[in-house]
């Protein structure tokens, strides 16, 4: 799983949900998306490509053309994909705080009562 397909996973997405959203065939959007390769006539293997998938892609993230298919595209990805686990745990823990505590929040210095 590269690293694209890891951030549109973490967000809740799944490629048919993409391809949806961008207006796009669910097939070339998932080869797009996967780096699927082919090869020419000549023997060259060809990585699949569509713009329009990848502008849409890109504005579905919230992203640049450039940060998600540009050279330093993994470096711009695994930033977002931290941020996006570090979103999530956030959300998890106050949900887990209102599940358990009913909104209480614990403190990081001594807590009192039972242990």
């Amino acid at each position: 799983m590269n690293d694209l397909q890891k951030l549109i996973k973490l967000k809740g997405l799944s490629i048919r949900d993409v391809s949806r959203e961008i207006n796009q065939g669910y097939h070339i959007t998932q080869k797009v998306i996967k780096g699927a390769t082919y090869r020419k006539r000549d023997g060259s293997l060809v990585v699949r490509s569509s713009r329009n998938v990848e502008d849409g892609v890109a504005a579905l993230l919230g992203l640049s053309h450039d940060q998600v298919w540009g050279p330093r595209a993994s470096t711009y990805l695994r930033r977002h994909i931290r941020a996006e686990i570090k979103r999530q745990a956030r959300r998890r823990e106050q949900d887990m705080q209102e599940e358990w505590l009913h909104g209480d929040r614990i403190t990081d210095k001594g807590t009192g009562g039972n242990v």
